[in-house]
C-alpha cells in the first residue's frame, strides 16, 4: 500500500520524480520469487533500481540516511534475510516512506535466535510510514525489552500483511509493543505463536500507556502464551484517551499462566471495542486460584463493546471465574467503574472451575462493574452469568434458558431476533515454524521390480518443490528427479516416485524440501535393498522419533513377530517386538538413539528369519 503523497503523485505524472520521490531496492542473493528486482543483492550496489539492489536493509537505510523523502517506498523483494537486519530505527528521517516486501509468505527476515538480550527487528518512532507484505521471525529474545516490532510516539503508521510469529519472550515485553501515544493501523497479517518463558512475559501485542489509538482489521492473534502478565493475546493498559478496536479478527488459543488472567485479552483502565471477530479456545491457568477471565479480563476503569463476536470454547481453571469474560474492579486501573456491552454475540462451551461459565462480575473496594447483554446466544449450563458483590448484570432478548445467579440480575427472557455474524481469518494453531514441511514418514517399497519412494507430509508453508537424490560409488549424491509442493497446506499429502535404474545391492536416498526463496531443508537418509524379488524387505530409520519402520510391498510382513539389531562388528544394539501396522508395513520403537554406522537389522518371521543392512546417517 503507498501512501497518499506517493499514489497523488503517480496519477498525475506516473513517474515518481515528479514529487521528488525514489524507489529503492533491496535482494538476498537469490532470483527466485522476485518481483521487483532484476539482479541479486550487493551491499556494494546503490539500492536506486531493481538492477542494483542492497543485500541488506540495513545497509540502504545507513546508506541513503538524510536522502529519504515523503512518497519513498522501499522495495524488499522475495527471500530469506537471514541474520542480517536487527534494531533498526525507523525514525522522523523516514516520514512519510513505505517499507514494501513481496509478500509475508515471500520476505522473510530471520534472527535466528541470535540475541543476547533486546534484539528487534525495528523501533518505530516516525510518522506516516507503512510496512508491507513481510513476516518477522527469531527475534525478541532476551531480558531487556526485547519486542520485535516497538512503536514510541508513532503517527498514522500502517502495518499491512505483516507475520510477527515464533519470537521469544524478552523482560515485560511481548512480540509487538504500542507505547507513547502512538496511532497504528493493522491490516491483515497478525501476531501468532510467539511463547512465554519461566522469566519473561511474551505475548502478542501490548498496547502500554495514555493516548495510544490502535486498531487491528482482519487480523490474527494466535497460539501465544504469557507468564508474568495479564493478556497473551492483546495486555491493554490506559486511561479514557486509549482506544483499541478489532474487526473480523481471530484472537484464539492463546494461554496464560500469570497472576492476572486473561489468555485472550487483559483490559485495564483503557477502552476496547471488538465486532465480527473469533474469540475461541483462550486458556487462563497457573498453580494458585482463583483466575479471571478464559478470554477476556477487565479492571478497574476499563470499557469493553463487543458485536457480532462469538466466544467458544475458553476456559478458566483453578478456582476460575468467567469463562469468557471476568470483571473485576479489584483488581487496579486508571479510573473507577468497569462495564461491558454484549450485543448479538454467541457464547458457547465456555467453562469456568469455579463461577461464570460465561460471564463474572466482581466488585472490589466500592467501584462499579456491570455487563448489558442484548440480542445474544448462550449455550445453557447450571451458571451462566455470576454476579457477585454488588455488580449490574441486565439482560435483554437473550433467551429463555439463561442461567442468572446473584443479586441485581434482571432478565426480560426473551429469545434472540439475531446471530452473531463472524468474519475471522484462519488460526494459525497449531504453531509452524519457518521450515516449511512437517514431514511424516520417507520410505521405499518394491513394486514391479522398481524402487518406489513415498513421503507424506502434514502440513506445508510456501513449498515449493522436493528434491530427491540417491548415493553414488564416490559417496556423493546425484539428482533422481524433483516433484513439485503444494506451497501452503494444513492437510496431510502423499506423494511418489518410482526409481527404475536401481542397480546396487543397496541404494540410499536422500529428500530435501526447498522453499520458493531457495531455502533448503535436508531430511533422513533411508536405505533401499534391490528389487529384484517380491519379498524384499526394506528399513527405515527415524533420528528425530527412534522409530525402525519396516515395508515389504508384497504383504510378507503379516508373519513378522520380532527382531534385533546388531552393529556390524558384532555387537547386539536392541531387540523388540514389533507392531504390525499392515500386511506390508511394520514398526519398532527403540529405548535409544542409534549412533550413525551400518548395522544388520535380523527379523524374526514364524518360518524363517532375514538379514537386513541398514545404514544410519
Amino acid at each position: 500500500m503507498l501512501n497518499l503523497t506517493r499514489i497523488i503523485c503517480l496519477s498525475l505524472l506516473s513517474i515518481s520524480s515528479y514529487c521528488g520521490a525514489t524507489d529503492y531496492y533491496v535482494n538476498d542473493s537469490d532470483l527466485t520469487g522476485d518481483v521487483y528486482t532484476t539482479s541479486v543483492g550487493s551491499n556494494s550496489n546503490s539500492g536506486t533500481s531493481a538492477s542494483s539492489p542492497k543485500a541488506t536493509l540495513s545497509n540502504l537505510l545507513a546508506s541513503h540516511i538524510g536522502s529519504f523523502n515523503s512518497g519513498d517506498v522501499i522495495y524488499v523483494d522475495a527471500g530469506t534475510y537471514f541474520t542480517t537486519d536487527a534494531n533498526l530505527s525507523f525514525g522522523s528521517s523516514l516520514n512519510g516512506v513505505s517499507i514494501v516486501g513481496a509478500g509475508s509468505l515471500l520476505t522473510f527476515f530471520d534472527n535466528n535466535s541470535t540475541s543476547t538480550d533486546a534484539n528487534r527487528w525495528a523501533n518505530v518512532t516516525g510518522s506516516n510510514i507503512t510496512i508491507q507484505g513481510i513476516f518477522l521471525t527469531g527475534y525478541n529474545y532476551g531480558l531487556g525489552g526485547a519486542s520485535t516490532l516497538n512503536f514510541s510516539g508513532a503517527n498514522n503508521i500502517t502495518i499491512t500483511d505483516v507475520q510477527v510469529n515464533e519470537n521469544s519472550s524478552g523482560g515485560g515485553a511481548s512480540a509487538i509493543v504500542i507505547s507513547g501515544g502512538s496511532i497504528i493501523d493493522f491490516v491483515g497479517g497478525g501476531s501468532n505463536c510467539n511463547p512465554a518463558s519461566s522469566s519473561v512475559a511474551g505475548g502478542g501485542v501490548n498496547v502500554e500507556g495514555n493516548g495510544n489509538i490502535v486498531s487491528f482489521t482482519d487480523y490474527s492473534i494466535t497460539g501465544n502464551a504469557k507468564s508474568l502478565q495479564g493478556g497473551s493475546g492483546i495486555y491493554i493498559s490506559g486511561d479514557n484517551t486509549t482506544f483499541v478496536t478489532v474487526t473480523n479478527s481471530r484472537i484464539s488459543d492463546n494461554v496464560n499462566t500469570s497472576s492476572q488472567g486473561g489468555a485472550a485479552v487483559y483490559l485495564s483502565g483503557a477502552n476496547l471495542t471488538i465486532s465480527g471477530s473469533c474469540i475461541e479456545g483462550n486458556a487462563t491457568h497457573s498453580g494458585s486460584g482463583p483466575k479471571y477471565g478464559g478470554a477476556i479480563t477487565l479492571t478497574r476503569g476499563s470499557t469493553f463493546t463487543a458485536s457480532n463476536c462469538n466466544f467458544s470454547n475458553n476456559s478458566v481453571a483453578n478456582s476460575g471465574k468467567g469463562g469468557a469474560i471476568s470483571i473485576n474492579t479489584s483488581f487496579s486501573g486508571s479510573g473507577s467503574a468497569a462495564s461491558a456491552n454484549l450485543t448479538s454475540c454467541n457464547f458457547n462451551g465456555n467453562t469456568a472451575t469455579s463461577e461464570g461459565n460465561h460471564i463474572y462480575l466482581r466488585v472490589g473496594s466500592g467501584n462499579a462493574a456491570s455487563v448489558v447483554v442484548d440480542e445474544c446466544t448462550f449455550s445453557s449450563t447450571s451458571q451462566d452469568i455470576r454476579q457477585d458483590n454488588s455488580g449490574t448484570v441486565t439482560v435483554t432478548n437473550s433467551g429463555t434458558s439463561l442461567s442468572l445467579s446473584g443479586s441485581n440480575t434482571t432478565n426480560n427472557n426473551i429469545a434472540p431476533m439475531t446471530v452473531a455474524n463472524t468474519l475471522c481469518p484462519a488460526s494459525t494453531v497449531p504453531c509452524f515454524s519457518l521450515l516449511s514441511v512437517e514431514l511424516v514418514e520417507f520410505y521405499s517399497v518394491c513394486e514391479n521390480g522398481s524402487t518406489t519412494l513415498i513421503w507424506t507430509t502434514a502440513s506445508e508453508v510456501n513449498n515449493d518443490y522436493f528434491l530427491l537424490e540417491k548415493v553414488n560409488a564416490d559417496g556423493s549424491f546425484t539428482t533422481v528427479t524433483t516433484v513439485n509442493g503444494s506451497d501452503d497446506s494444513q492437510n496431510e499429502i502423499t506423494y511418489s516416485y518410482s526409481d527404475h535404474q536401481t542397480r546396487e545391492e543397496i541404494t540410499y536416498y536422500r529428500l530435501s524440501q526447498v522453499d520458493y526463496d531457495g531455502t533448503r531443508e535436508v531430511f533422513d537418509i533411508i536405505s533401499s535393498k534391490l528389487c529384484s524379488t517380491s519379498n524384499a524387505t526394506t528399513v527405515h530409520y527415524s533420528q528425530e522419533t527412534g522409530e525402525l519402520m519396516l515395508f515389504n510391498y508384497s504383504g510378507s510382513l503379516e508373519n513378522l513377530s520380532g527382531l534385533s539389531l546388531v552393529s556390524m562388528v558384532g555387537n547386539q544394539v536392541a531387540t523388540d517386538d514389533v507392531s504390525l501396522q499392515n500386511a506390508s508395513k511394520a514398526s519398532v520403537q527403540l529405548l535409544k538413539p542409534l549412533a550413525a554406522g551400518n548395522y544388520l537389522v535380523r527379523l524374526l518371521f514364524n518360518d524363517r528369519e532375514e538379514m537386513v543392512k541398514l545404514f544410519v546417517h
